[in-house]
């Protein structure tokens, strides 16, 4: 399946939809079938474009990593 390109307006609005829903960015992205990954990818670059009022994620304070215990 090839992927829609968006144009930086595009994304904006869909990382502004996404922060503003209240679901995980990882949550949001898989309802609406946008890859995460890309997802990421557009906020840091809209970042890089002086693009500071993106709110940051939400939902991921929980997260806690696995420790691995080396015997």
């Amino acid at each position: 399946m090839k992927t829609q390109r968006r144009t930086a307006d595009e994304q904006y609005q869909l990382i502004m939809e996404c922060r503003s829903s209240g679901l995980s960015d990882y949550q949001w992205c898989t309802e609406h079938n946008i890859n995460p990954g890309t997802f990421y990818n557009w906020v840091k670059r809209l970042r890089k474009k002086a693009c500071y009022d993106i709110p940051s994620a939400t939902g991921r304070g929980d997260y806690k990593p696995a420790l691995s215990r080396v015997d």
